[in-house]
C-alpha cells in the first residue's frame, strides 16, 4: 500500500501541519510554550473546578506518567499552575490554573476557533462529524493494543 494512503501517515501530516499553525500564533511578549504543555494548560482552563489531579491528565491525553510530570512542572515553573491540597484528601495534589494562564487561554480559544473554521471550511457538518467519529474509532483501537514499558 502506498504510505499516502496510509491512515498513520495522514494522521502524522495532519498533527504537523495543524501543530504549525497553532505554534505561529504564540502569546505577543510570552515565552513560546510547546504545544502538549499548551494542550493540558487549555484543558487544565477549560476544566476549572472539576478537581484535576495528574493521573486526569495522564488520561486525557494518553501521555505516561513520567511526560505528564515534566510538563507540569515546566508549567508551574511558568506559574501556569499551581498545585493544591484536595479538600478531602491533603496527599493528593489538585491541578489549578492561575489568572495568567486564564487570560493567556481566552487568547488561545480565539486563535484555535478561527483555525477550526479554516481547516473545515467548504466541509459540511456531516463529513467533519464522520471525521471525528471514525479518528475516535482508531484511538480506541489504538488504545486497546499492548503498550511498550516506559
Amino acid at each position: 500500500m502506498e504510505s499516502e494512503h496510509l491512515i498513520g501517515y495522514t494522521i502524522r501530516a495532519l498533527s504537523n501541519l495543524f501543530r504549525r499553525q497553532l505554534m505561529s500564533h504564540q502569546p505577543p511578549g510570552g515565552k513560546p510554550c510547546s504545544e502538549t504543555a499548551g494542550m493540558i494548560m487549555g484543558y487544565l482552563c477549560e476544566h476549572v473546578g472539576d478537581q484535576l489531579c495528574q493521573h486526569d491528565i495522564e488520561q486525557v491525553f494518553c501521555i505516561r506518567r513520567s511526560t505528564a510530570s515534566r510538563f507540569l512542572i515546566a508549567l508551574e515553573k511558568e506559574e501556569m499552575i499551581e498545585r493544591v491540597s484536595a479538600p478531602n484528601d491533603a496527599r493528593r495534589k489538585i491541578i489549578v490554573p492561575t489568572e495568567k494562564a486564564l487570560a493567556i487561554h481566552a487568547q488561545f480559544i480565539a486563535q484555535r476557533d478561527a483555525l477550526e473554521a479554516q481547516i473545515t471550511r467548504g466541509i459540511p457538518r456531516e463529513e467533519v462529524e464522520a471525521f471525528l467519529a471514525t479518528a475516535k474509532k482508531i484511538q480506541a483501537n489504538l488504545a486497546e493494543l499492548p503498550q511498550q514499558k516506559e
